[in-house]
């Protein structure tokens, strides 16, 4: 039996976890859902960094296939059934004696009689899409029985079991130290790419108050360096990406482990044995959401970020942040560990470097495509380009008071300029004779319900919208308005209005898409008057669009026996559809990936009668209407085969 809050134990050792649990993971008390006995692998398990998200279980491949028997781990009973579009599709919750409950995602059929339960319930509340909580015990399993057939419905990218344990609380347990001999793995994590950054005003690295990327180097014994020394001063933090590798397969998975030490003093641990289920969305805090949003590359913060409140640390004074105050040479080790202890470890070194010497100040001419403006860490910075050897001074405006500022540093014929935003939010700066917009707007703080109110656009804050101090910055075009950048993350919605320059005709199909990298995401909105209000847990910029093209259906079968056929919206995307046969409401089964429609009768034995009704409407409400007689299967003929003669 393994407990949570083990020490460290050396170089294999697990890692110590924040959590004050008790929890326990008895060897034998589940079997394996899919093939047990067999040997196993997996595309995914508990940890992995996914989107907007931390895997909560394992992903269990199904031979590239479905319909693979899916077995219940242990003595339970159904708990909660659901049928959803997207997220786990077809899935079952077991609740077991021992008050933890096992999860069986991405699921193809239920096995009878919880099929013939679910599919009732979806006739009598008319949905394909359902949540369904049977009293305890009206569906009982006992250990090894057959609960499902494997799938790929939801928001799978492939067949797969979906497989999670969840303790009494709802928190998240990793499966593989309940002793799963299904699964082997002697191959050690990853290191693929380490950043550093700058965390506070005074931080740099390499000279600059940017993060810098360093691509660590393997060594002939397993272990991995860097390739080149680094240069720091002030505060910094390490941003990683490095993942788990199982053998025999060539998939990617989270980390369990993750250690830090600086001159052989422990800064940092992080363990994600266990993590609650309402705080997946704190996710986004704990990766650099910006470079993530960028470039798709996840890198995991290694430090407790401001407004933290995922509880899977042991820190230093400072919250794992390295502190470099001299001039000189530091070592740091950084280990991982995976699910069974394998580990890797790499070592570099920092060394601490002088601050910059004071620049001299001149004036010069500076073209405003040259002037650029960002805020990072609570700290506006401010980069100026020119092509002469002087550097310049700037001037900074707020609420018509002037502020002059030198340059920080310099480099490569930029002249950096930082503020603390804490202490002052210029709206505007001018460097020559070149003045720019910085668009700061508010100081929103988090825990507060607060908003701000331009002239023809506002935002309000929940107490649980912002993770951190934000910064807002905001600015209307004719008819988009952009909020920060999509590299800005929220923990929960905000509200925005706004009013556009154009206030279109045919308001009542024209919604807010969210702008990103040349596609529109559908996110809704209700208008009043001239106004459109609408919800979003992402930043960045929001258009108004109209969507006046219906949805699509086609067909492929409409006999007595079933109805098949594909439907699709460009634009916003399918909202709801129903069906209809003579005017009774018929199951059609939706694969929102395909989108792909197929009919299941209530009763398999009685044939479908007369016409088809099938309507389609999408989120901007277009509609589509499709009727149709039903009508019989032609029937195969035989081919024969011609004679010679």
């Amino acid at each position: 039996m393994v407990r949570i809050g083990l020490l460290f134990s050396g170089l294999m050792g697990l890692c110590s976890l924040s959590f004050a649990q008790t929890q326990t993971y008895p060897k034998g008390y589940y079997q394996f859902p899919i093939r047990p006995g067999l040997a196993n692998s997996l595309a995914g398990g508990l940890g992995d960094l996914r989107t907007n998200h931390f895997h909560a279980g394992l992903d269990i491949r199904t031979e590239q296939r479905e319909g693979l028997n899916v077995y219940a781990a242990a003595e339970g009973y159904v708990y909660k059934v659901a049928v959803q579009r997207s997220g786990y599709g077809n899935v079952i919750y077991l609740r077991h004696p021992n008050g933890q409950t096992t999860v069986y995602g991405h699921l193809l059929k239920f096995s009878d009689p919880l099929a013939t339960y679910v599919r009732e319930e979806q006739y009598k509340k008319q949905t394909f899409e359902i949540d369904l909580f049977p009293e305890a015990g009206k569906f009982s399993f006992k250990k090894g029985e057959i609960i499902a057939l494997s799938g790929n419905t939801g928001g799978s990218a492939g067949p797969h079991l979906h497989f999670e344990i969840r303790d009494s609380k709802d928190n998240f347990l990793n499966p593989l130290y309940f002793g799963f001999n299904e699964i082997k793995d002697v191959t050690p994590p990853k290191f693929v790419n380490l950043a550093i950054r700058p965390l506070d005003i005074n931080g740099r690295v390499n000279g600059q108050f940017d993060r810098k990327v360093y691509a660590p180097v393997k060594l002939k014994d397993g272990s991995y360096r860097l390739p080149d020394t680094v240069s720091a001063t002030g505060i910094i933090g390490i941003d990683m990406v490095a993942h788990d590798q199982m053998t025999g397969t060539g998939f990617r998975y989270g980390l369990q482990c993750i250690e830090i030490k600086m001159d052989g003093d422990e800064v940092f641990s992080y363990n994600i044995e266990i993590f609650p289920n309402t705080a997946t969305r704190d996710y986004n805090n704990l990766i650099d959401y910006e470079t993530e949003q960028k470039t798709g590359q996840r890198y995991l913060k290694c430090y407790v970020p401001d407004g933290n409140n995922f509880n899977l640390y042991k820190t230093n004074a400072i919250n794992g942040k390295l502190n470099i105050a001299d001039t000189l040479l530091h070592e740091v080790r950084v280990k991982i560990t995976d699910s069974f202890e394998n580990a890797s470890e790499l070592v570099f070194t920092i060394k601490g470097e002088p601050k910059n010497s004071p620049l001299p100040v001149y004036d010069v001419e500076i073209n405003p495509e040259y002037i650029q403006t960002d805020v990072q860490e609570n700290t506006l910075v401010v980069k100026a380009k020119h092509y002469r050897s002087t550097i310049p001074f700037a001037t900074y405006y707020s609420n018509g008071k002037e502020v002059k500022k030198d340059p920080d540093f310099y480099a490569s014929e930029t002249a950096v300029f930082l503020t603390d935003l804490r202490t002052y939010m210029p709206d505007s700066v001018k460097i020559g004779k070149t003045t720019v917009k910085t668009y700061l707007r508010s100081q929103i703080y988090p825990a507060v319900a607060s908003s701000y109110k331009a002239e023809k656009w506002s935002v309000d804050f929940k107490n649980t919208s912002i993770f951190d101090t934000l910064f807002l910055t905001g600015q209307q075009n004719f008819n988009a308005l952009t909020i920060n950048n999509r590299g800005t993350a929220l923990k929960d919605y905000i509200s925005v209005a706004f009013t556009p320059e154009n206030v279109p005709e045919n308001k009542e199909k024209t919604r807010v898409y969210r702008y990103i990298d040349g596609y529109y995401r559908f996110l809704g909105g209700t208008w009043a008057d001239n106004e459109i209000k609408f919800e979003t847990r992402e930043l960045g910029t929001f258009v108004i669009q109209a969507d006046t093209v219906p949805p699509k259906i086609r067909l492929v079968e409409h006999s007595k026996d079933r109805i098949r056929g594909f439907i699709g919206d460009a634009t916003s995307g399918v909202d709801h559809y129903k069906a209809l046969v003579n005017g009774e409401w018929v199951l059609m089964n939706f694969d929102s990936k395909k989108g792909y429609i197929w009919s299941e009768k209530l009763d398999p034995t009685q044939p479908f009668e007369g016409e088809l009704t099938l309507e389609v409407t999408d989120r901007a409400g277009n509609s589509t209407i499709l009727q149709t007689e039903l009508k019989d299967l032609p029937v195969a003929r035989k081919k024969t085969k011609k004679r010679k003669r």
